[in-house]
C-alpha cells in the first residue's frame, strides 16, 4: 500500500472517530440537558460541539473526558463565558488558571457551577 493510500485511511478513520466523539457529545448533552438542541439543526449542533472542543483544547483540556467536563461546563454558563462581564470572574480566573490540573479545574468548576447557578443556557448559532 502506498503512503498516499495510507494517509488516506488514517484521515478518514480519524474524522469518522472524530464525528462519532461529537454525536457521542451530543447525545449525552440531550440527556444531561432535555430542550438544550431544540433551536438547532444537526449540523449547527456538531458545529457548535466542534468549536467548543477547539476552545477547550486552547484551555488544556485534550483528553475526550476533560472535554466532556469542559461541555458541560460550556452547557451550564454558556460557550462564550470566559469574555462574558456577567460572569463571576472567580470562575474564569480558575477555569484558565494552569497552577492547578486540567482535571481539578474541570472537576471544581462543574461543582461550584452546581452549586451556585441554577440557569441553564440555551446554545446559539455560530
Amino acid at each position: 500500500m502506498s503512503n498516499k493510500s495510507k494517509s488516506k485511511i488514517q484521515k478518514l478513520f480519524t474524522e469518522n472517530h472524530y464525528k462519532k466523539f461529537l454525536m457521542q457529545c451530543r447525545d449525552e448533552i440531550t440527556q444531561k440537558f432535555p430542550g438544550f438542541w431544540s433551536s438547532l439543526s444537526q449540523q449547527e449542533q456538531l458545529t457548535w460541539l466542534d468549536s467548543v472542543v477547539r476552545d477547550s483544547k486552547k484551555l488544556g483540556f485534550g483528553n475526550e473526558y476533560l472535554i466532556k467536563d469542559y461541555m458541560s461546563i460550556v452547557c451550564k454558563i454558556g460557550k462564550d463565558f470566559l469574555q462574558d462581564p456577567d460572569i463571576d470572574n472567580k470562575i474564569v480566573r480558575f477555569i484558565t488558571d494552569t497552577n492547578f490540573s486540567p482535571y481539578v479545574r474541570t472537576r471544581d468548576t462543574n461543582r461550584w457551577i452546581d452549586k451556585n447557578l441554577s440557569k441553564i443556557t440555551k446554545p446559539e448559532r455560530i
